[in-house]
């Protein structure tokens, strides 16, 4: 198995090292709704990646994939169900 490639979108990482990754996560905390939204904009800007986690503000994080219920498993403990709490 090759190694991932894992980047983060607001600090540390080059553009083109967040279009070449397979995993982007954003460090700086945002909002349920913000990050929902955040992360499902960060799969259609970047074709090639197929995990996004978003820090949550008050705690947790939001996990969106690609693939529904191929990665799912894997991020069971992070996933953040059907959408943002309001």
């Amino acid at each position: 198995m090759s190694d991932l490639v894992i980047a983060c979108l607001d600090v540390g990482s080059d553009e083109v090292r967040r279009e070449c990754a397979d995993v982007l996560y954003c460090a700086l905390p945002r909002p349920p709704v913000d990050a929902w939204l955040l992360a499902g904009q960060v799969l259609e800007r970047y074709p090639g990646c197929v995990l996004v986690l978003v820090r949550r503000v008050g705690g947790g994080c939001v996990v969106r994939d690609r693939f529904p219920g191929v990665t799912a498993g894997c991020a069971a403990a992070l996933r953040d169900g059907p959408g943002p709490d309001r």
